[in-house]
């Protein structure tokens, strides 16, 4: 009988075990999480934070679901060390437990500003459920606005979550933009207004220098722009670092995460990895990347689960794909966003009274990227598009994409 160790309950985590047993239904599945709570759904602890969401609706599965399926689930479980050579993972209490395939999918860490008065009570992340009801405790027992720091896709859903608890919120994005990586002048101004509507003020080009504190308490904040912030919470969420240190000294290769094939492998023989700690081959942008989002963890656990059971299709490779929805807008962005090397086309279409905007980003006779706001229909076929590399031109794309909008093309020479 075969046995395979998971560390992580996340969403790869919990996808590789249910793939595993439905292709080994004889094999010892063991399924160890850092966390106090049955693996949950992430992507809902904005909405938990604003309300909409109960604690019966955050579980992926009910504790029922892994005795049914006979997977062992240890909560509270840290791994501390991966030993390849006699296959054995050892816990922070000191056991070790042996592996036939190995699957590493810790997740990622929350990063934190660094000023001063950075470790004052009330300056917070947000990675766990266990931090979303603590988050809601200080929201409760506050009055002055939430400052959350960061615009990139946790803040804005953070900061939507806090206003839903009726608590007034400023958000601060050192960039120019809100998303900055990914999204251009048009599409983040849409969201600010969005946000702006739901009574959330966003400043951009500004950032926390200074929290102030009393009596071991946040007392208000200084920003990069002179001002200072009467609030009691601050609220981080200025990006994740993968959940590796636990790898050091065991041969595994890791950059930013854990490097892996197409196969979800890594260099060591029967172990592999996936989720937001695995780092996989762009093919558009031909760069190892790491993809921190629920859909691309879940397909990476899917097919990484059937690897390990014996056999499964190739993964064609990570993109950037992430969709969400903002203050009641919808947005999605595939691929390159950014692009403006020779011969890029970008085919930009608008419609202002529906407040739609569509940003498609060709290069090479390929689709490499996408902007979809307010209107976010044909985005399966467009990310299909940009994994294959399917040829195609501008006239193809408008007739698929852009019906019904302005249209405007330029050309990068």
């Amino acid at each position: 009988m075969k046995r395979y160790v998971i560390i992580g309950g996340g969403p790869a985590g919990v996808s590789a075990a249910t793939v595993i047993r439905a292709k080994d239904p004889d094999g010892e599945i063991l399924l160890f999480d850092r966390d106090q709570d049955l693996p949950y759904y992430r992507t809902e602890l904005d909405t938990y934070i604003g309300g909409s969401t109960s604690d019966a609706d955050m579980p992926l599965h009910p504790s029922t679901y892994y005795q049914e399926q006979h997977i062992v689930l240890r909560l509270r479980a840290v791994v501390t060390k991966v030993q390849p050579p006699e296959r054995w993972v050892e816990l922070d209490g000191g056991e070790r437990v042996s592996y036939d395939a190995l699957l590493l999918a810790p997740g990622s860490f929350p990063l934190t500003v660094n000023c001063s008065g950075d470790r004052v009570s009330g300056v917070t992340t947000m990675r766990t459920w266990e931090d979303a009801r603590r988050l809601i405790r200080r929201i409760e027992e506050t009055k002055p606005p939430v400052v959350v720091v960061g615009g990139g896709v946790l803040g804005l859903i953070l900061a939507e979550g806090i206003r839903q608890r009726g608590r007034p919120v400023v958000l601060l994005e050192r960039e120019p933009r809100l998303w900055a990586p990914v999204l251009d002048e048009t599409s983040s101004e849409l969201i600010r207004q969005a946000l702006a509507q739901a009574g959330i003020e966003v400043s951009l080009g500004e950032e926390v220098v200074e929290i102030n504190g009393a009596n071991g308490r946040v007392a208000g904040a200084r920003t990069s722009k002179g001002r200072r912030l009467d609030t009691e919470l601050v609220v981080v969420a200025i990006g994740v670092r993968p959940d590796i240190g636990f790898l050091q000294g065991s041969g595994i290769r890791t950059d930013r995460g854990i490097l892996i094939d197409h196969e979800f492998r890594t260099n060591v023989r029967e172990v592999f990895a996936a989720g937001d700690a695995a780092q996989g081959y762009d093919p558009v942008s031909g760069l190892f990347r790491v993809a921190t989002n629920w859909n691309n963890a879940m397909e990476q656990g899917k097919l990484a689960g059937a690897f390990m059971a014996g056999g499964g299709d190739p993964y064609r490779g990570v993109i950037l794909s992430n969709s969400e929805t903002f203050c009641g807008l919808r947005v999605s962005v595939l691929g390159l966003t950014q692009l403006s090397a020779p011969g890029t086309v970008v085919l930009i279409g608008r419609d202002q009274d529906k407040g739609i905007y569509r940003k498609l980003v060709l290069c090479q006779d390929k689709l490499v990227g996408a902007i979809l706001v307010g209107n976010t229909s044909g985005e399966g076929l467009m990310r299909r598009m940009i994994v294959e590399g399917k040829p195609t031109g501008p006239t193809e794309v408008k007739s698929k994409f852009l019906t019904g909008v302005v249209i405007e093309e330029i050309l990068y020479s």
